[in-house]
C-alpha cells in the first residue's frame, strides 16, 4: 500500500513540474512577442511602459546637423531676438568660440539660442521707457506712461508717505506721471534716488554701485 502511494506521489510531482515548465515557457513567449513594442516611440499599446526621448545638445560640439540659430539679447531693460538663419554645426561652433560670453541653449526640435546679457537699455526701451509708481506703491518700469498701465518690471515697494513728506511735490508728481528714461544713466539714477524710500531690504540688490 505504501509503495503504491509513493509511486502516485512521484508521478503527481513529475506532472506538476512539467506544468510549471509549460507555464514559464508560455509567459516567456508572450514577453518575447511583446518585447519590440515596449518603449517604441509613439506606440499607443498598453504594454508600452518606457519612453525614449532625444536629449537636447548640451554644447555646440554635440550638434550633429544644421540648426536654426537666434541670438537673444537680454538688456537691463528689454530684449531683442536676432535670427541668424539655419547654420551648419561647424559654423555654430565657430560662433560659440568667437563669443564665449554667449550662453548656449538648444531645444529638442533642433533650434539653437545664444543668450547675450547687455548692460544697457534696448532701443525700444530708450524710445518708450518710464519709471513710476503703481497703485500698490511699488516703483515700476513701464512701457509708455504709467497711465497706460503697461508695466514691464516691478523693482521694490516704496514708503509712499515718507517719500511724499521728504521730496518736493513736483518730484512726487513727476514720479506719479512717470519719469522718462532714455539711457542707462537715467535708469540707474532713478533707481538710486528712490531706493532710499524702499520698504523691502531687497532693494539693496537693485541699487547700482556708486
Amino acid at each position: 500500500m505504501k509503495k503504491r502511494l509513493k509511486k502516485r506521489f512521484r508521478v503527481g510531482r513529475r506532472w506538476l513540474a512539467l506544468g510549471m515548465l509549460a507555464l514559464a515557457a508560455g509567459i516567456a513567449w508572450i514577453y518575447a512577442d511583446a518585447g519590440p513594442k515596449l518603449g517604441a516611440p509613439g506606440n499607443g499599446d498598453s504594454l508600452s511602459v518606457f519612453s525614449f526621448r532625444e536629449k537636447a545638445p548640451a554644447s555646440p560640439s554635440d550638434l550633429e546637423r544644421e540648426a536654426s540659430v537666434t541670438v537673444r539679447r537680454l538688456y537691463v531693460c528689454g530684449e531683442e531676438d536676432l535670427p541668424l538663419g539655419v547654420l551648419p554645426p561647424e559654423r555654430i561652433a565657430e560662433l560659440a568660440s568667437a563669443h564665449p560670453e554667449w550662453e548656449f541653449g538648444a531645444a529638442k526640435d533642433g533650434a539653437v539660442v545664444f543668450t547675450e546679457h547687455v548692460d544697457d537699455l534696448s532701443e525700444a526701451c530708450k524710445r518708450n521707457a518710464y519709471i513710476g509708481v503703481d497703485a500698490a506703491g511699488s516703483l515700476t518700469l513701464y512701457e509708455g506712461p504709467p497711465r497706460e498701465a503697461k508695466a514691464v518690471k516691478t523693482f521694490f515697494q516704496l514708503d509712499v508717505e515718507h517719500l511724499e513728506s521728504a521730496l518736493p511735490s513736483e518730484v512726487v508728481t513727476q514720479l506719479r506721471e512717470g519719469i522718462r528714461i532714455t539711457d542707462l544713466a537715467d535708469y540707474n539714477s532713478v533707481l538710486s534716488t528712490f531706493s532710499d524710500f524702499a520698504i523691502d531690504e531687497t532693494e539693496k540688490v537693485m541699487k547700482p554701485e556708486a
